[in-house]
């Protein structure tokens, strides 16, 4: 039974964090603020020091060094597994990676609802054993805070920003884990038929980072 340590939205911050053992450490994006090249080389270097055999890590809508100049952000975490739309094998276990999600703010690695999506979703195998996104699926831990617009007492609303197409593929693939954070208000797990639904992001909606690493041992 492997163990997965996972990952999400650390910002540059992941020196606050604790990261638990384990035998395969997935991150799943937004490893920097704003993508530049000395702010990923400095995560690559702690990421490639953790003790965890096996690291797979994609981008995020913040890294835009993997957007912009890819081949420099492979060279940069090239002592690591890092997947845009692709697969690897290790520890026995099939891991797909994906950075898209649907138009968020003009950041990196967005695309238009629908089809766009849809089409990145297709490539993923069915025989993924666990898939790695940087955005959640609609309706899963996706809930993002907004400020309420109804009324004098300025609450909060929220807001499912995840994606649908996203979504069907799960039903389509039904991976036995999904890895993914993007909305750090989602942080947590669920579950969706025998899929286990982890929000790894480890920085709240204040970009503090005071949530600790997911820990599944998985089926």
């Amino acid at each position: 039974m492997p163990r997965i340590v996972c990952l999400s939205d650390t910002h540059g911050l992941h020196d606050a964090l604790t990261v638990p053992d384990g035998d395969v450490l997935i991150h799943a994006g937004d490893m920097s603020w704003g993508g530049r090249a000395a702010e990923v080389q400095v995560f690559a270097e702690w990421f490639t020091a953790l003790p965890h055999a096996h690291k797979i890590i994609i981008a995020g809508n913040h890294d835009w060094l993997f957007q912009r100049t890819p081949a420099r952000g492979r060279e940069l975490l090239a002592d690591v597994t890092y997947l845009l739309d692709e697969a690897t094998e290790t520890a026995g276990i099939r891991i797909w990676g994906s950075p898209w999600q649907p138009w968020f703010h003009d950041w990196a690695f967005n695309l238009p609802r629908g089809l766009p999506l849809r089409d990145k979703w297709d490539l993923i195998p069915s025989d993924t054993d666990v898939l790695v996104t940087h955005g959640p699926p609609f309706g899963y831990l996706d809930g993002a805070e907004r400020p309420g617009w109804l009324g004098a007492n300025d609450g909060i609303d929220v807001e499912h920003v995840g994606c649908e197409e996203l979504r069907s593929a799960l039903d389509r693939v039904q991976p036995k884990l999904h890895v993914f954070g993007h909305i750090h208000e989602g942080y947590g797990q669920a579950q969706l038929g025998g899929t286990i639904l982890v929000n790894a992001s480890n920085c709240d909606a204040d970009y503090e980072p005071v949530n600790p690493p997911v820990v599944v041992d998985l089926p």
